[in-house]
Order: structure tokens, then C-alpha cells, then sequence
């Protein structure tokens, strides 16, 4: 009796385990169609990609319809034999749930990208669409969520399959978690962006048109702007302005940011962004708007030459002034680079007026919706694009995704430095500018550095009939600068010098972090060092035999990216475990990063273990 009951069983089993044949074939056309899904997805080859993930989700539910019937749900219970089931079927899950992203991404994608985009048309954003967007993405965050989740109940082995559903949960997770992480992030812009963009009322910003051959702390000098009225998505753009205007030009006051070091006494627009945050230069520039010309905005949107070049990049060439066809390649050395072209000071201010509505015409025209984010990306990376807006919660949103301009927050070791323009000149255009660092950790975490701050005037000869004046000109050659080396918290100077010339060890404070303000004043083809020598009390984490060392870097928006190179050198005994991307084993227990031209914000760690 016993006996026929366990071979009825057995037999139950066996028919209830027949699905399970087909689903590891069934997955492996899934991740198939799901990867050349992506490819036509990039190619904007939308309806080859929607063939491609109906198919995916044709095989992923043969998975879930072979691993979470009935015959699953047995087989999951049974002692030993059940914990492989139960981990597949997890798997099984997050196939459901990747492909639901997918559908999704096919869906929304084209309304962003593409020729038929309709997120940006005539010079506004579509409310309707935009909609669709923000759901979409709150769909793909909980999506991506779910899939983390059911990864996360994987096994790492089972009896009779070993790690084979283990290596493909880390095969999932290599792509899943930056994913998840991506939409993370983006969610709280994306329910950000109906307001940011008045969905559903009105708004006013600033565009401010910087120009990076004149440079403050938080980048180039803001010379032009335009107010842009946004109602229910709908732009219209205001008269640009420049500081030919008397009253923008004006001297004067209003109540400065609180804490804000570099606003002493009057200023004019022109020099109110010395801070190297745009949310402390940002809300200066908004406060002396008002104080100058009676209009409240909402927001600061900063973009430079730079930036705006490489906007031309993805939407082709203008028409402009005198020069006539602009495009990426000579954008910018037409705007900033050629002042002994223009035929009068009045002629330049006139191209730059012409010039600074491009950026919201271009940025807000259809098509190619991604590679314009993109390009913002990158540009605010480099910092040559910064938002500052007054909304809490958007201004929240947006530090999110790392476009608003400010510095790093780490208490670790920090190369950050920048240069103001002392001589009213636009020779910053030329101006190349190497920084290098040497690290000493200590046992206890804590390193003496070195750094050194190399600047190159590689200004072409000077060509005016009257002698060169040496600044208060956009056609001298020479450049004077005030550097700003912001340091590490904590840190303690122990040497400073400019050019050779002794500097004193005080330090100021910004907000809690140390900053060192150093002069150099470059002739034509001069090159000057500054050099300081300073103690940071936690550049390392001592921990069990381990010290890992950690370095934030935050770039200047210039036409010529600055260099950075940084070599640490762990105490003797210890070595180097795996080097991050970008970083080079230069001897025993020493690391070196070199990178020639700085145009994002990295963060890195390193761990050194002793002996």
C-alpha cells in the first residue's frame, strides 16, 4: 500500500514536472530578444524592437506558465529538491518583470527620440506626452525594484544544478542594478518635471549665456541673458539683454546668500557668481535680477559656449551675424576665441543677443530628444551647464542627477580648482592649466599632499596697433587670475606659494570647506606654478590591516579641459588591491590617475592591504 502511494506520487511529480523542460529554453530566447530589442532600440529602429520584445514576452510567459503552475508550487515545497524550483521560479520573475520594463521602454521611447518624438514640438513641451513619460518611468523604477527583489532570493547553489541559476542571477544583476539604480535616481525627476516645465501654470527663468574665456569660480562670466516665460509648457522667449543695458550693468546691492563668502559690498551681475556652487551664484544672480530689473524668477539656467557648441553637435548649424553657418567646429572660437574679427565691441554684443535664444530653440525643437539630454549630460559634467531653480523639490530633483553645478560632498580627499579673471580679459580662452597631486597616506588614514597647479598663457601674438594694455581689454594677452584651490575638509596648509613667492598658510572657509586663494598674472606665453602643501586629516579609511583611499575631482568648465594627475603612495608594506578604471600601479604600494583633459566629476576608492 505504502509502496503504491510513493510510485503514485512519484508519477504525480513526473507529469507535474514535464513544463519544466521547456523553460530553459523558453528564458534563453527571452534574454536573446531582450538584447536585440536593445540594439533596435539604439539604432531607433522602433518597430524592429517592438517585433523583438513581443517575442520576449511571448517566452517569458511559456517561463511562467511552465514554473509557477501548480506544478511549481508542488515542487517548490518538497525538501531539498524544492529549493532549486523555487529559486528558477524567482528567476522566471525577473524575466516577467524585465520584459515588462521593455514594453514599456518600446512604448515610450519613440515619443521622446525619433522622428515621430513628440515630447518637444514648436517650441514647447507636450503636456500629454510628458505625462506618458513620467508614468512610464515610475513603472520601469517599480519594475526594476520587483527584479532586484526576486534576484535577491536566488540561491547561490542547489543540489543537482550547482551554481547554474546563481551565475545567471549575477549575470542579471550586472545589468539590473544599474538600471534600477538609473530610474532610482531619475523618478523623483521625472514627478519633478510636470512642475519644472509648468504642466499645469506658469514660470519664469533666466538663461544666463556664460562665456569661458572669462572665468569665474562657478565658470565662465555670465554676459548675455534672456527671461523665458513657461506656461503649460508653451515657451516664449524674452528680449536678450546684455550689459549694454544701464540698468544690468548698474552697481548695487542686495541681500546676499547667506554664508556666501565672495559677496562683499556692490557687484554687478557680471560679478556675482564667484561662488563655485550655482546655488549660491545662481540665487545671487536671481536676487540682483530682481533688485535691477523688478522680475521675480523661478530659476537660473546656466549654459556656456561650450555646451551650446556641442548642442549643434546633435541639432546642425546656425545662421549667425557676421559669421554666417555656425556649427560645432567653430562655434566656439567664433563667439570667444576671435575678438580681433569682430569689427566693433558693438558687433560682438550683437552676435552674442543673436546668439543666447538658441539654446532653448534648439534644446525644445522635435527630434533627437536623447542625444540632447545627453549632451546636457555631459556638458553639466564638465560643468559647463548648471540649473538652479527655487523650488525646493525640483532643485532636490535635479541635484539627483548631478546638474546643478555644485561641489563634492565627500570627507575624503578633493582636488578641486578653479580660477577667476583679475584683468578683464578673455584670455582664459587660451588658457591650459595641468594640476597635479602627490599623496602620502599614513597608517592612520590621514596623508600629507603636495599639489601642484601649472598654468600656461598660450595666447597668440598680439595683433591691435596700440600697445597691448594688459587687461581691462577683450583683446590684451595676458591673463591675471585669482586661483581658488578648494581642499579637502579639514585640511591643513603648511606651505603655499605663487609663482615662486611665499603665500602664508590661512585658509578660508566656504560652507565648511577649506579653500586656498592663490595670484598669478601670465604674459603671453608665460607659465606659472602654484604650489601648495597641506594635511588632510582623512584621505584614507584605516580599517583591519586595509587603508582605502578616497578622491572626489570636480572640473572647471574651460574651452581647454584642465589635466589632472594624482599619484598616492600607500605606507611601506602595503600594495594596491584592483585599480579602478583610469588608474595605473606605478611601483610598490603606488597608484597613480592621470587624466588629460578632466570633463566629468569622478569618485574613486582604493584599497592598499598590508603585508
Amino acid at each position: 500500500m505504502i509502496v503504491g502511494g510513493l510510485f503514485l506520487l512519484l508519477v504525480l511529480l513526473g507529469l507535474l514536472a514535464l513544463p519544466f523542460r521547456n523553460a530553459p529554453a523558453a528564458a534563453e530566447s527571452a534574454k536573446a530578444d531582450l538584447e536585440a530589442a536593445k540594439a533596435a532600440l539604439t539604432a531607433k529602429k522602433f518597430n524592429r524592437a517592438k517585433e523583438h520584445i513581443d517575442s520576449a514576452r511571448h517566452h517569458a510567459d511559456e517561463v511562467q506558465d511552465a514554473m509557477q503552475g501548480i506544478g511549481g508550487d508542488v515542487w517548490s515545497l518538497i525538501p531539498i529538491i524544492g529549493r532549486p524550483v523555487a529559486d528558477v521560479r524567482h528567476m522566471g520573475n525577473a524575466l516577467d518583470e524585465l520584459t515588462s520594463v521593455a514594453e514599456v521602454g518600446v512604448e515610450t521611447w519613440p515619443l521622446v527620440d525619433g522622428k515621430k518624438a513628440t515630447l518637444f514640438e514648436d517650441g514647447a513641451v507636450d503636456v500629454p506626452t510628458l505625462t506618458k513619460v513620467v508614468g512610464a518611468v515610475s513603472s520601469a523604477s517599480t519594475s526594476l525594484d520587483t527584479v532586484q527583489q526576486e534576484l535577491s532570493e536566488v540561491h547561490d547553489s542547489a543540489l543537482g544544478i550547482g551554481t547554474k541559476v546563481a551565475d545567471a542571477r549575477d549575470d542579471a544583476v550586472v545589468i539590473v542594478d544599474p538600471l534600477a539604480s538609473s530610474a532610482r535616481r531619475f523618478k523623483p525627476l521625472s514627478d519633478a518635471l510636470p512642475k519644472l516645465f509648468a504642466a499645469d501654470g506658469e514660470k519664469t527663468y533666466l538663461l544666463a549665456l556664460l562665456n569661458p574665456s572669462e572665468q569665474r569660480f562657478s565658470g565662465g562670466a555670465p554676459l548675455t541673458f534672456v527671461p523665458l516665460n513657461v506656461t503649460d509648457g508653451a515657451l516664449t522667449m524674452g528680449k536678450p539683454m546684455d550689459f549694454t543695458n544701464r540698468r544690468l550693468y548698474r552697481v548695487g546691492r542686495w541681500d546676499k546668500v547667506e554664508g556666501n563668502p565672495f559677496h562683499n559690498g556692490k557687484l554687478r551681475l557680471s560679478t556675482a557668481t564667484f561662488a563655485p556652487e550655482w546655488s549660491v551664484s545662481g540665487e545671487e544672480v536671481l536676487r540682483g535680477w530682481a533688485r535691477r530689473m523688478d522680475q521675480e524668477i523661478d530659476g537660473l539656467i546656466a549654459v556656456d559656449v561650450v555646451a551650446l557648441s556641442d548642442m549643434l553637435r546633435v541639432t546642425g548649424p546656425i545662421e549667425a551675424p557676421i559669421y554666417g553657418q555656425l556649427d560645432s567646429s567653430n562655434f566656439t572660437k567664433a563667439l570667444i576665441g576671435d575678438y580681433d574679427a569682430y569689427p566693433d565691441n558693438a558687433a560682438r554684443k550683437e552676435l552674442n543677443r543673436a546668439i543666447v535664444p538658441v539654446f532653448a530653440e534648439r534644446l525644445l525643437s522635435p527630434g533627437k530628444g536623447l542625444e540632447k539630454i545627453e549632451s546636457l549630460r555631459s556638458a553639466a559634467q564638465g560643468r559647463h551647464f548648471a540649473l538652479w531653480m527655487r523650488d525646493p523639490e525640483v532643485q532636490a530633483a535635479l541635484a539627483d542627477i548631478s546638474v546643478t553645478g555644485e561641489l563634492s560632498d565627500t570627507e575624503h580627499d578633493y582636488v578641486a580648482v578653479f580660477n577667476q579673471n583679475t584683468n578683464v580679459s578673455k584670455s582664459d580662452y587660451w588658457q591650459k592649466r595641468a594640476v597635479t597631486s602627490d599623496v602620502q597616506l599614513r597608517e592612520d588614514g590621514s596623508a600629507q599632499v603636495r599639489m601642484t597647479i601649472r598654468v600656461h598663457n598660450d595666447s597668440p601674438p598680439y595683433t591691435q596697433y596700440y600697445p597691448d594694455p594688459r587687461g581691462g581689454s577683450y583683446v590684451t594677452r595676458w591673463n591675471g587670475m585669482t586661483i581658488g584651490a578648494f581642499l579637502p575638509n579639514g585640511a591643513e596648509l603648511t606651505r603655499a606659494t605663487a609663482a615662486g613667492k611665499a603665500q602664508g598658510t590661512r585658509a578660508f572657509d566656504y560652507y565648511g570647506r577649506p579653500y586656498k586663494l592663490l595670484r598669478l598674472n601670465l604674459a603671453p606665453g608665460e607659465t606659472r606654478d602654484a604650489v601648495l602643501e597641506y594635511v588632510v586629516p582623512a584621505a584614507a579609511v584605516a580599517e583591519g590591516g586595509t587603508l582605502t583611499y578616497h578622491l572626489d575631482a570636480t572640473p572647471q568648465g574651460m574651452v581647454v579641459p584642465q589635466s589632472l594627475q594624482v599619484t598616492v603612495h600607500w605606507p611601506k608594506g602595503y600594495d594596491v588591491d584592483e585599480l579602478p578604471e583610469g588608474w595605473t600601479r606605478t611601483g610598490a604600494g603606488v597608484a597613480t590617475y592621470d587624466n588629460p583633459a578632466l570633463t566629468t566629476q569622478p569618485s574613486f576608492s582604493i584599497t592598499g592591504s598590508a603585508d
